[in-house]
């Protein structure tokens, strides 16, 4: 079953909405009937692959209620664009040719050392100040009415970071967001070390080109509980700020939001919005 038809099937054409934990528990409830339909009342999905599934259709929803409220919230001056893994894409290959050349230095010059530096991409990134043909940085008009879930829309979704290779500056990246359905101590780590490299990058730039306030912010999502012990390992100190006397050390992770519901999501988003492209909401809130 493809990701549309299973969303059109408990959605019918429209946009997501309710309770996240709801919906998901509806797309794998669909799913298992499938399963039963297909290949008998013996059949068992794993509980490893359910929770997989369950992380990809997360980021499915979440890619359409950003795209929306990006697209209300921002004045068309920003967009929330989801990235494949990184075996598909290279984050600094969104980079600009100028830009992209320092980041191939330091990653040479750490080659001709013996090192790499391994990295996972972010799962979506907001990008702003970036056009390609005169467009938002989807490919999308420059006017783009709400998307519902269809086969069109998470297809267009789904490719718009093909639009951004070689096409965002320094500072085109005002922040960007990780989402899970759950924090274990593992991902609590694995979050921690993308937001490092991500900040590690970002710096490496600000230096090259001479601008110390380049800035990329980096947020987390989880669709549960956040406990206190997550949010202690998620305000861990970005790397680089502990080596120099005259850096004030900050977190690697700037705010971790636990999201219940859609509202939660577009509420969140309207907010990082306006933090960092500056556009004020107050007549459509």
């Amino acid at each position: 079953m493809s990701p549309s038809t299973l969303f059109d099937c408990v959605l019918h054409g429209t946009a997501p909405d309710g309770n996240i934990t709801d919906l998901l528990n509806d797309l794998e409830q669909q799913v298992k009937a499938a399963a039963v339909a297909r290949f008998g009342a013996g059949s068992n999905l794993s509980g490893g692959a359910i929770n997989n599934a369950r992380g990809q259709w997360l980021e499915n929803v979440l890619q359409l209620v950003f795209w929306n409220a990006s697209a209300v919230f921002s004045s068309n001056l920003a967009t929330i664009v989801k990235l494949p893994n990184a075996s598909q894409l290279s984050f600094r290959s969104l980079y600009e040719p100028r830009a992209k050349g320092y980041l191939d230095e330091l990653f040479d010059s750490l080659a001709s050392q013996g090192m790499d530096m391994q990295m996972s991409n972010p799962d979506f990134i907001c990008v702003a100040g970036v056009h390609t043909t005169g467009q938002v940085p989807n490919g999308i008009t420059t006017s783009p009415s709400s998307l519902v879930v269809n086969e069109t829309s998470m297809a267009t979704l789904d490719d718009a970071y093909k639009n951004l290779i070689g096409q965002c500056h320094a500072d085109s990246l005002p922040f960007v967001l990780t989402v899970k359905t759950s924090l274990r101590p593992d991902r609590r780590y694995q979050v921690v070390h993308e937001a490092n490299v991500v900040k590690s990058l970002v710096a490496h730039l600000a230096g090259r080109f001479w601008k110390r306030e380049l800035n990329t912010a980096f947020y987390a999502m989880v669709a549960g509980n956040v406990s206190p012990p997550d949010r202690v390992v998620l305000r861990n100190p970005v790397t680089h700020t502990l080596v120099q006397v005259n850096w004030t050390p900050v977190p690697v992770v700037d705010d971790v939001y636990q999201i219940d519901s859609i509202a939660d999501v577009q509420r969140i988003i309207q907010l990082l919005l306006e933090r960092h492209i500056g556009v004020d909401n107050s007549a459509t809130s």
